[in-house]
């Protein structure tokens, strides 16, 4: 195969300046369960998935967004009930208010950047002139907190909706580096973290209520009722 990685496009997106939300299966799944419930929330329509060499169907690492370089991952398929399902990343897009939702997924190691990568490019190539990126941060308090790529949007979210910058530390896979690159092809990033006690037997096993967390700030950040 030559493509390393490809989009296959379902829908053609005419949305007016959307806001694209991210999501993966990190710590506790936080990012995850946010973008899932706004998938329904929203009654959001598949509109792309994207599909790469750079994603296997079985990790070789604990939990998955820990990539190694040794450890890159074992391609492969799904089957469930006779359908096949190859790993992807998934957009959905919704028109009020314009959303177009990111459903991520973890690369190996080699093509973690490239991923990323193509997913900021896809998302500026429709408009999106903001992302606002979900996670969880490991903390016996269910807090919630930012970062942002510029300081004028950290002071947004501490005069509305009194957050603060608590977190410090690494963030890891998917979702960190699409708040990364995001930064450097100057498209304006938010992330909201919300806290959560580390699961060290399964660290990406859900965390429901820090994931609410989120979405009732979120839906009030993008104006959803």
């Amino acid at each position: 195969m030559s493509k390393q990685i490809w989009i296959e496009k379902f829908e053609t997106t005419e949305l007016k300046n959307p806001v694209a939300i991210v999501g993966s299966p990190g710590l506790r799944s936080i990012g995850k369960l946010v973008v899932d419930q706004l998938i329904v929330q929203t009654n959001s329509r598949l509109m792309a998935e994207l599909y790469s060499t750079h994603l296997p169907i079985i990790y070789q690492t604990k939990p998955s967004y820990s990539s190694h370089f040794s450890l890159p991952g074992i391609g492969g398929v799904r089957v469930n009930q006779g359908q096949i399902y190859l790993p992807k990343v998934q957009f959905y897009m919704c028109s009020s208010p314009p959303t177009i939702i990111v459903r991520g997924y973890h690369a190996n190691f080699d093509g973690q950047y490239d991923i990323a990568s193509k997913v900021v490019d896809f998302l500026i190539e429709n408009g999106v002139n903001r992302i606002i990126v979900t996670a969880g941060y490991g903390s016996k308090n269910r807090k919630l907190c930012c970062a942002a790529t510029n300081p004028e949007m950290i002071q947004e979210m501490k005069e509305k909706f009194n957050m603060d910058v608590d977190y410090s530390g690494p963030f890891y896979g998917f979702s960190g580096l699409v708040f990364g690159l995001a930064s450097l092809k100057n498209v304006d990033a938010l992330c909201l973290f919300s806290g959560t006690e580390p699961n060290f037997q399964d660290p990406e096993s859900p965390d429901p209520n820090s994931s609410q967390i989120i979405l009732q700030v979120l839906t009030k950040i993008i104006n959803l009722s």
